[in-house]
């Protein structure tokens, strides 16, 4: 009889255990798949392939996208067809991210950091431009993936009036 009662405050602890135990990923686990789309961003990006590049957004139209001309939209076929421009109007193009921050909060991770891209230019020199950026990774459809994606590059000093 004793041994059923133990066994029975066993079970009953286990399931309370269980029923107390945090959904989903841990912590940890989201800053590395935070970390995995942000590199298989920049794999794709510094390839040139747009459709590798499309697969760490969100498929949806609630996507947000802000690209470098700052005007941005929502919408996974207008990321895409802004990708397309950016591409193709900077060739060869090489990005990298300076510092990335990814800090899980809730269900979602907050990305942000700075990055620099260096552009071939036609005379075998290269152009550098340095920017900011701000994002969302978030589990959808099975995949962790953009949902919120902000670039921009820092407007000049406004000239000094004499």
């Amino acid at each position: 009889m004793r041994l059923s009662f133990l066994a029975t405050c066993l079970i009953a602890a286990a399931i309370t255990v269980g029923a107390c135990a945090p959904k989903g990923p841990t912590p940890e686990a989201m800053v590395a798949a935070a970390d995995a789309v942000d590199q298989a961003f920049l794999d794709a990006f510094n390839a040139g392939d747009v459709d590798a590049l499309m697969a760490t957004y969100w498929n949806s139209p609630a996507l947000v996208n802000i690209g470098l001309d700052g005007m941005g939209g929502t919408g996974w076929g207008d990321a895409k067809a802004g990708w397309e421009m950016t591409l193709a109007a900077l060739p060869g193009a090489q990005l990298a991210f300076d510092n990335p921050q990814n800090i899980p909060q809730g269900d979602v991770v907050l990305g942000w950091g700075k990055w620099t891209m260096t552009v071939p230019t036609g005379d075998g020199t290269a152009m550098v431009l340095q920017g900011r950026y701000s994002d969302v990774k978030a589990m959808r459809d099975g995949k962790w993936v953009y949902v919120l994606d902000h670039a921009s590059v820092p407007m000049p000093p406004a000239p000094e009036t004499p």
